[in-house]
């Protein structure tokens, strides 16, 4: 419950966040932990924190597209789940062309990007590769190049495609307004193996 008080309302129990209005300046003042967040008057707001914020992830499951070489089965799996892409046994160098379409912003910065998934591999080798490309408008062409790449997954047991073993990292990649990004995933099965894809995690700092 607030507490209204002369040209003040407290937000807080420790009166700590609270509204304030100056009637000589005309403004009303927001304190967050008695730090000023932001004033506005009748025209205008002015912030005064900042509003950047690190370490944001997001989640994208949407659409993505069989590359040049065959083998992904795009939502591929069991009826009524919700796998991004799934690929079969017994495949060389298959490509998953996976655009992070509606996950980024203008201005924000990538720093970190990684898969969400599982590999059953049977006793037989199951390698994923992953190259984080950037396309960028131009008056010759639309240019296409490589970000970061990831240290290549290969294993032969059932393994968990998770940040701890998929994850480009260390990024400062800005994301500017002619800019768009896509992930390439290439992937080898062998006999008895698959791979069932979630989806792509995206770390930002905002902007």
């Amino acid at each position: 419950m607030s507490l209204y008080t002369r040209d003040k309302v407290y937000l807080s129990a420790d009166r700590g966040t609270y509204l304030q209005y100056d009637k000589g300046s005309g403004l009303v003042s927001l304190y967050v932990e008695n730090t000023l967040a932001w004033t506005a008057s009748s025209s205008a707001v002015t912030t005064l924190l900042s509003a950047v914020r690190t370490g944001v992830r997001r989640v994208y499951n949407g659409f993505c597209k069989v590359g040049a070489t065959a083998g992904f089965a795009v939502g591929g799996g069991a009826v009524n789940t919700g796998l991004m892409a799934t690929c079969p046994a017994g495949q060389t160098a298959s490509t998953l062309v996976v655009p992070l379409s509606g996950v980024l912003n203008v201005g924000e910065t990538i720093t970190a990007v990684h898969l969400v998934g599982q590999i059953e591999a049977a006793g037989n080798t199951v390698t994923i590769d992953v190259d984080l490309r950037k396309m960028t408008a131009a008056a010759a062409d639309v240019v296409d190049a490589s970000v970061a790449t990831m240290t290549q997954i290969s294993v032969i047991a059932d393994t968990i495609i998770s940040s701890a073993n998929s994850t480009i990292g260390s990024l400062t990649e800005v994301v500017a307004a002619d800019e768009t990004f896509y992930l390439k995933i290439t992937v080898t099965t062998g006999a008895s193996t698959d791979i069932a894809l979630q989806g792509v995690v995206l770390t930002v700092t905002t902007a």
